[in-house]
């Protein structure tokens, strides 16, 4: 007789996209200042979505910041943490639960390894990446692909292969699975 458990890894991921999804809608009404939202503030703007705009820092220096108040690096990189978290915490409200049946809480625990060791992972390409001279990197590792998202004017046949071989030393995914996208 199988054991059913009420929460499987399906739900769990849908769970966590949908605190995901919530998450940006809410924070969406709160940084547009109304309730038409931030896309409908930009539209009747004069102002154009994605536009950059140059700001003065306390240190004097010129920062560049887009629409949404931060680049595109720190966003995306902070969207991903955040979302990651949600998930591990998910997982580990089912180990802390008591009615939760063994092959469920080790279920959880494996799903909380895999999700540290792609976090050490892509935290290593994307030092290694830098270390070849791209400023900004943003490694995203799934469960049989890798992208990789460099800022720079152009790339080059041969900064493309330093990235492949950057990824492919850290993973074990086939060249034809690594996406590479030019973020400039």
């Amino acid at each position: 007789m199988k054991n059913k458990t009420i929460f499987g890894k399906k739900q769990l991921i849908m769970a966590a996209l949908l605190l995901a999804l919530g998450g940006a809608v809410w924070l969406n009404m709160q940084y547009s200042g109304a309730a038409g939202g931030f896309i409908n503030n930009a539209v009747s703007s004069n102002k154009n979505l994605g536009d950059t705009k140059y700001v003065a820092n306390v240190s004097g220096q010129t920062a560049v910041q887009t629409a949404a108040g931060t680049d595109y690096f720190t966003s995306a990189s902070a969207e991903r943490k955040k979302a990651r978290e949600e998930a591990v915490a998910l997982l580990e409200e089912t180990l802390d639960k008591v009615d939760a049946n063994s092959s469920a809480k080790q279920k959880a625990a494996d799903d909380i390894a895999e999700v540290a060791a792609r976090i050490e992972k892509e935290a290593a390409i994307e030092t290694l990446i830098k270390a070849k001279g791209f400023e900004k990197v943003l490694v995203v590792i799934g469960d049989d692909s890798v992208s990789v998202i460099v800022k720079a004017d152009e790339l080059l046949p041969s900064q493309t292969l330093q990235i492949q071989d950057a990824v492919t030393s850290q993973t074990k995914i086939s060249l034809q699975n690594i996406k590479i996208v030019n973020k400039k």
